[in-house]
């Protein structure tokens, strides 16, 4: 029989370098990993991968045709997928995604949204520190006002909150959580370069006015690892990262890929949910609560 979450040995994480892949296995990914964790089947978890082609993922409550010109991101080559999370679009473009999926008592990230988001980003900035990137854990700001009408939400990365990081003062991460029973899910983005701006372009027409406000907020207010003059590589982060883990928490990390049970849960959950226009362009009321895990 399995273990609960709770019961878990809390001495060793789990660690998947799943590299570059589409948006629609990304998030599929991320939601087979709570499955497992909550099943017993492995303990906490670190993940991190890349996204080919480009994409724009949305929190799980916006309204995708309001925020995104869907034909312009198509002609871009640019996919469009709604995320288990919430938050604001981002587009993911020469980035590190990290995600930790881990049981919302585990003894060394457990807690309420703020001890969570506080125990993971210190993790994210000893390891990028380790890599010689100087982070910041943000302790706190008043979010950027938003130029927005109320029909169009700011993207993720035109503000910074509590305990966010930072890079020379500007964010360097953004994140997002999401509470899935007993499972906590957190995903975020490490900005590799400065291409995540272009999603200021996907702005639906009509907006200009909009977004020059967003483009302003961007340049001011976001900072990417090549712009801060580091020349590190995808898997020289993903390093870092790992390491990070290990060094503040104390734990020992095992490289562990997907198995193919959890695998063929991905190929599903594909297939059934995060390629389907009813999920991606539809409105979300229904809360996660009501809806399977495969």
């Amino acid at each position: 029989m399995s273990s609960s979450p709770s019961s878990q040995t809390t001495g060793s994480w789990r660690f998947l370098n799943t590299s570059f892949g589409n948006a629609f296995f990304n998030m599929a990914v991320d939601e087979r990993l709570v499955r497992s964790v909550e099943s017993g089947e492995f303990p906490a978890t670190v993940r991190v991968y890349g996204w080919d082609p480009p994409a724009v993922s949305f929190g799980y409550a916006q309204r995708i045709g309001k925020e995104v010109d869907l034909a312009r991101a198509d002609e871009r080559g640019i996919e469009i997928v709604r995320r288990l999370t919430g938050g604001r679009a981002v587009l993911h473009w020469n980035e590190l995604t990290y995600s930790v999926i881990c049981p919302d008592d585990h003894p060394s990230v457990g807690g309420n949204i703020s001890d969570v988001y506080k125990a993971i980003s210190t993790c994210l900035v000893t390891g990028l520190q380790s890599i010689g990137v100087e982070a910041q854990l943000e302790p706190g700001r008043s979010p950027v006002p938003s130029p927005r009408g109320k029909d169009v939400t700011s993207p993720c990365f035109s503000s910074t909150s509590q305990y966010e990081i930072t890079l020379s003062g500007r964010k360097l991460v953004g994140s997002a959580q999401r509470r899935m029973g007993r499972i906590v899910l957190q995903h975020g983005s490490i900005l590799m370069g400065p291409e995540h701006k272009q999603v200021v372009d996907l702005i639906p027409e009509g907006r200009a006015r909009l977004q020059t406000a967003y483009r302003e907020q961007l340049d001011a207010h976001t900072n990417s690892l090549s712009e801060s003059g580091h020349t590190l590589s995808f898997d020289q982060v993903a390093l870092g990262i790992r390491q990070g883990f290990v060094d503040s928490l104390g734990v020992d990390i095992v490289d562990s890929p997907l198995t193919v049970e959890e695998s063929a849960g991905v190929d599903r959950l594909i297939e059934e949910k995060y390629a389907t226009p009813e999920w991606n362009h539809l409105d979300q009321s229904a809360t996660l609560s009501q809806r399977r895990i495969v």
